[in-house]
């Protein structure tokens, strides 16, 4: 391990008892030794546990908790109370990552005194893979323009390596779902300096079963999330307007939406709330937004 600063690797388990195996083996085999990898078991039904419990009887490095059910959320809260870590990186259990993953972002940070480096993706079902990648390697101020405008590769946290202090004073938002959104605008926000690879190192498999792929996504997670993010970035001095523009977007979309969706009704909209959303939206957004109140008998109160 010579001089390798210890990263802490948490992955929580539920419902991943195809997969996880690929998951550990692609952990315990990087290039890069000096890890702790945290399994939180997320009160799975399957083997996801069993297994991972079998990986640390053969690997020291591998330590398994056993949790009531309780959301990814929460499992990924759960293992930063325990991680020791220089630097911590997440890894949802039916993905796998390429053997030097771990080397090359660790590099990235330590050459480029950063506090965050990302790497391209494939994502795939096995048969099919689709690359969302960085053009270049690149190496960057940290600037929210990060999360407004590079799509998905700066919306996750699971591709990339963090620096302790970037992540440690952060909780993801317990009971919803699109918990990325927050915790990597959160960590945008705290860095100085980032690194973008153009390699593609990080596997996200496109499963509909697994603990973050295959939950029941609720309409309005999304709204929740960016609201509680756009709430807390202002607490922090935080002061730009595309954080008020980016929820009443999401809140247009689910009252749009409403009319294709059997899943939720929209009966009434309080009346500081349509006010919010209607200032912050753009011109054409905001005549579109009178017409669907007004068809959809949706009251303002």
């Amino acid at each position: 391990m010579g001089n390798e600063k210890l990263i802490s690797v948490i992955i929580p388990v539920y419902g991943v008892e195809k997969y996880i195996h690929q998951c550990l083996d692609s952990i315990i085999t990087q290039s890069y030794k000096n890890l702790e990898i945290i399994v939180i078991n997320d009160g799975t039904r399957d083997r996801s546990a069993e297994i991972a419990k079998e990986y640390a009887r053969k690997d020291s490095r591998i330590r398994v908790y056993d949790y009531e059910n309780a959301g990814v959320s929460v499992a990924r809260n759960r293992g930063l109370d325990l991680a020791k870590g220089d630097y911590i990186s997440f890894v949802d259990s039916d993905d796998w990552l390429n053997s030097d993953f771990y080397k090359k972002l660790a590099d990235a940070l330590e050459t480029n005194n950063a506090d965050i480096a990302k790497c391209s993706v494939v994502i795939t079902d096995t048969v099919k893979e689709i690359i969302k990648d960085f053009k270049k390697t690149k190496v960057r101020k940290a600037a929210i323009d990060l999360f407004f405008h590079q799509g998905l590769l700066w919306r996750v946290v699971w591709n990339a390596l963090y620096k302790r202090e970037i992540v440690m004073d952060i909780r993801y938002p317990a009971g919803v779902n699109f918990e990325d959104n927050y915790g990597s605008g959160m960590y945008i926000f705290k860095a100085k300096k980032v690194v973008e690879l153009k390699d593609a190192l990080y596997y996200y498999r496109y499963n509909t079963a697994g603990i973050t792929k295959g939950v029941q996504k609720y309409p309005f997670d999304l709204l929740i999330v960016i609201s509680r993010l756009r709430n807390d970035l202002f607490k922090l001095g935080f002061t730009d307007k595309r954080m008020d523009s980016l929820v009443a977007a999401e809140a247009f979309r689910l009252i749009r939406d409403k009319g294709d969706s059997r899943r939720y009704r929209i009966k009434a909209i309080d009346k500081e709330w349509y006010e919010y959303i209607k200032n912050n939206l753009s011109s054409r957004r905001r005549i579109r937004l009178y017409y669907l109140l007004h068809k959809m008998h949706i009251d303002v109160i």
